[in-house]
């Protein structure tokens, strides 16, 4: 279902409730009455273009969304990118953390048991955290750097090095391994737990787990579908100044 400015944001919402945290990390507050995407963007100062490419980026995958996307600037797209850091930083990994104390708290584990999920989940966690510093305090800087110089036609020596020593694509792999973590942990909820006194427990964890996962695989393909290819493009055409 592709998603249009004409249509009501309610309706958005209502064809798939996942949209709710990807709409709020693009600053639109709940609240809209029956009012249009397109209104509801202008009243709340919001590029609408912008909006309607990341919704629909988030409900399918195909490369006609991720070129929309590619045509925004590296800037808007960072941005968003950001808030949805701060999103799973202050709001996703604590809940799930509550959720799985509660979890360990409710069911009859063994000594061993209760460790595993201990350590498995502050484990993925720390790679978590881990994950989003390098892209905050190194990748995005870099591909800011990469965008600005590109406008402005002029390469430095600093930078030059930096894109033959750390290109865009040898950041890629990152996410690879926080998918995996992520598929352990679940897989150990599934398989290796006894029952707990209150199954819906488990059941709320791993729909969270779920939900973050998918949640994932989609700002990893917004940087490895638009950024990465995008900021590849521009260190080439860098690079080509100096020939």
């Amino acid at each position: 279902m592709q998603i249009t400015k004409e249509m009501k944001m309610a309706d958005a919402i209502h064809s798939n409730y996942l949209l709710l945290p990807v709409i709020n990390r693009l600053e639109i507050q709940l609240g809209f009455q029956d009012k249009s995407i397109e209104k509801v963007c202008v009243e709340q100062n919001v590029d609408v273009e912008f909006f309607l490419t990341i919704i629909n980026a988030f409900l399918g995958s195909d490369n006609k969304l991720s070129k929309q996307l590619q045509s925004h600037s590296v800037k808007e797209v960072v941005s968003y990118l950001l808030k949805t850091h701060s999103y799973y930083l202050e709001r996703i990994i604590p809940e799930i953390e509550n959720r799985i104390n509660l979890l360990i708290q409710y069911s009859q584990l063994s000594k061993e048991e209760f460790l595993l999920v201990k350590n498995f989940f502050e484990e993925y966690e720390k790679e978590l955290y881990a994950h989003i510093a390098l892209e905050e305090e190194h990748v995005y800087p870099y591909i800011l750097e990469i965008a600005d110089s590109y406008h402005k036609k002029s390469l430095s020596q600093a930078l030059e090095n930096k894109i033959n020593i750390y290109p865009i694509t040898s950041y890629e792999k990152e996410h690879s391994d926080i998918e995996a973590k992520l598929f352990d942990l679940k897989n150990i909820l599934i398989k290796y737990l006894p029952a707990p006194k209150d199954s819906h427990i488990r059941n709320r964890v791993l729909t969270e787990l779920y939900t973050l996962e998918q949640d994932l695989s989609d700002h990893a393909r917004i940087e490895n579908m638009v950024l990465v290819p995008k900021i590849t493009e521009m260190e080439a055409a860098l690079l080509a100044l100096k020939k």
